[in-house]
């Protein structure tokens, strides 16, 4: 016993012996850990690569132009290419198509999607069978359900006109007039976004324990105050999540408008992604283009911080 105490003494006092090492120097080393930057250095290269990169050089080639469409003989304008560009009615008008595209698909697919998300959350098993239904849509391919969409708008032969005219009804020519073809082409996005809405907010709904729903039903609370008092409030960050990448989506699409107007009648459903495509791939404009992108990214950063700080706002106000 006395030889085991003596052994642990010395290996007490030996642990306290100088090496020789500064102790600062061995605990940052300690404290340095390079296999995380490791795991993280795929990501940070993917993201540097494709992300970042683009981001800075569109920023870079906004302050320059060139004398001629495709030429690579850049020059120093500075800010002229934003003041063009803020003085562009055509962008002024795309960028609005922007924000009634962004108000379009909160009012439709993002309220139907709470609503059938709630409707849904007490159906046990069945609802995971209609979850999956109600998300086929969004796994159809945008140009797919464009050109689908095309046919059934179509005024000669599209079943919905026909529909229509069977109960009595005046068909349109819904993708050819200038008044309702935002809408007409929103639609389809709504019709293929709306399954996505279901599944976060169901998933937000299974953290929301029924106690207290129970509680509140004891307190009187009818299904509309459940809803707005209950659910609402608790689905807060599945709510942020959903609005944020409706802002980034509805501001940054393309295809859909691309294949089924082209942006017509008249720009009539011309957005920026468009234009950009325009300026860039057709006439070569590429530092217009880079201008555009550069405003549309920080009107796309600006809707998604106001979002968020409105939301986080009231959270602490809660």
């Amino acid at each position: 016993m006395a030889q085991l105490t003596a052994q642990i003494y010395l290996g007490a006092v030996g642990s306290r012996v100088d090496t020789g090492g500064s102790p600062r120097k061995d605990a940052g080393m300690a404290r340095f850990n390079i296999r995380p930057y490791i795991f993280i250095a795929p990501a940070l290269i993917y993201l540097s690569v494709w992300i970042f990169y683009p981001i800075l050089n569109a920023l870079v080639l906004s302050f320059f132009d060139s004398p001629t469409g495709r030429s690579r003989d850049y020059f120093w304008v500075g800010i002229d290419n934003y003041i063009k560009l803020l003085q562009d009615d055509l962008f002024l008008k795309s960028l609005y198509h922007n924000i009634i595209w962004v108000l379009l698909s909160i009012a439709l697919p993002v309220v139907l999607g709470l609503l059938l998300a709630v409707l849904l959350s007490g159906r046990g098993r069945t609802r995971l069978i209609y979850a999956s239904i109600f998300f086929i849509p969004h796994t159809v391919a945008a140009v797919c359900a464009a050109i689908v969409w095309r046919w059934i708008y179509d005024p000669s032969i599209g079943p919905l006109n026909w529909l229509l005219e069977t109960i009595g009804l005046a068909g349109r020519p819904w993708l050819a007039d200038e008044s309702i073809v935002l809408i007409a082409v929103n639609m389809i996005g709504s019709w293929s976004y709306y399954g996505f809405c279901v599944l976060i907010f169901m998933a937000g709904l299974q953290n929301i324990s029924p106690e207290l729903y129970d509680a509140a039903m004891i307190d009187g609370a009818g299904a509309l105050q459940r809803f707005f008092y209950v659910t609402i409030p608790l689905l807060r960050n599945a709510i942020t999540f959903v609005l944020v990448y409706t802002i980034i989506g509805s501001m940054k699409f393309f295809d859909l408008i691309f294949v089924a107007t082209n942006g017509g009648p008249n720009e009539a459903s011309t957005v920026v992604g468009l234009r950009i495509y325009w300026h860039s791939m057709r006439e070569g404009r590429f530092n217009y283009a880079a201008t555009m992108s550069t405003i549309l990214t920080i009107v796309i950063l600006a809707l998604s911080v106001v979002v968020i700080r409105q939301i986080v706002t009231e959270d602490e106000e809660d």
